[in-house]
């Protein structure tokens, strides 16, 4: 199956049987269309079962050093695939996770900002 394929079925998966709102679907929709981007970019098979780890890991590389990513979009990106190659095993259009193994990076934290009343 193509990836292009693969991701449809997930964007309606998430649409009627997840009920996620419209914003959520169109960010995983975008973040998996990225990632199929750098594959084609790069020559890589499109094909949903020759994915492997080494890809994402190429992809969040890519991601960060060449895209000037943010970590969070990062961080975003990695939870959108790993969702993703989720769905794929349970519905048996692949057969290994090609996300295990992958972490997410760590997150600066903000520090909460207070007001101050002046009297």
């Amino acid at each position: 199956m193509l990836f292009r394929q693969a991701i449809d079925e997930f964007v309606l998966y998430l649409q009627i049987e997840k009920n996620y709102s419209l914003n959520t679907v169109d960010g995983y929709a975008y973040d998996l269309r990225c990632f199929e981007n750098f594959l084609i970019q790069h020559g890589y098979s499109v094909q949903l079962n020759d994915i492997t780890k080494t890809h994402v890991r190429r992809f969040i590389q890519y991601q960060i050093t060449k895209e000037n990513v943010k970590p969070r979009t990062i961080y975003r990106r990695i939870s959108c695939l790993k969702s993703f190659s989720k769905y794929c095993v349970k519905e048996n259009l692949i057969d290994n996770d090609f996300m295990i193994g992958i972490d997410t990076p760590k997150t600066d934290s903000k520090l909460p900002t207070y007001m101050y009343v002046f009297v």
